[in-house]
């Protein structure tokens, strides 16, 4: 999770914030584009409907005997990272849980990042709450056919299975280098030299085109979705559960430094 060096801190939660608010009402702009556009094209749409389900049935599932999990990784497509910040390693299980769901092309993912990161950080390292990321790959439609959210997810997916000690440094690093919607996202090669700056191993960032984990991401997002789903919600980024309970999804009030850490130390 990503902590920067720079402007003072309330500075950058105001514009972390602001950033926020303007990415939601971006959101809401397209929704209502996608509503419109619908309403022209009822039967397009109903075709592709039908043919996403079909599909959707071909999607495996995190149990299937072909879908390779990285390793500190759940049955519920969590990655766990332990009080050392380092992947399966020095993991609580007497605290509460926080899961984090968050795609790597998802700018208010970015901008939850930028103000709740330390606190989520610090809650970790002082063993009050045993954190699990979900790399999702939901927004491969944004990036013009490359399918980066779910090269990204798996990137992140093979870094906590080889080189589980330099996971948190790599997913703030594609944070800090996160490409716009609608462009074609980082290239391979860019995310391994990321990677490579982050501290992965050079042999570990080479496998990365391998595809490894792909399967994974695809089960992942897939069960993150009925997960979501059977608490009312839609398929959103970012999605926080605290004990397996949807806390928020994308939700500005959260967007301010320390609301998120003492709403979750109020519960314990």
């Amino acid at each position: 999770m990503s902590k920067k060096n720079g402007a003072p801190k309330n500075e950058k939660a105001a514009a972390a914030r602001a950033q926020a608010q303007k990415n939601v009402k971006s959101q809401e702009r397209k929704t209502m584009v996608g509503i419109i556009v619908g309403a022209v094209a009822v039967l397009a749409i109903f075709g592709g409907i039908v043919y996403f389900i079909v599909q959707s049935g071909k999607i495996p599932g995190l149990d299937d005997p072909n879908v390779v999990a990285p390793a500190g990784a759940d049955a519920t497509g969590g990655i766990a990272v332990g009080t050392g910040g380092v992947v399966g390693e020095d993991v609580p299980t007497d605290v509460q849980r926080l899961d984090v769901y968050e795609d790597y092309m998802c700018p208010i993912c970015g901008s939850f990042e930028e103000i709740n990161a330390e606190d989520i950080n610090a809650m970790r390292e002082a063993g009050t709450v045993a954190v699990y990321y979900h790399p999702l790959a939901i927004l491969d439609y944004y990036s013009m056919g490359t399918q980066y959210s779910t090269r990204a997810a798996n990137a992140a997916a093979t870094v906590a299975d080889a080189a589980p000690e330099a996971y948190l440094d790599f997913s703030a690093a594609l944070y800090a280098n996160q490409p716009a919607e609608n462009t074609e996202g980082l290239s391979d090669a860019q995310i391994e030299q990321i990677a490579i700056t982050a501290g992965v191993p050079e042999d570990v960032a080479a496998t990365f085109e391998d595809g490894k984990f792909t399967k994974w991401v695809i089960a992942a997002t897939d069960q993150a979705s009925q997960d979501f789903a059977e608490q009312e919600q839609r398929t959103a980024t970012p999605t926080i559960m605290l004990d397996r309970t949807i806390l928020l999804q994308a939700d500005v009030p959260f967007f301010e430094e320390g609301v998120l850490k003492a709403h979750i130390e109020s519960q314990e």
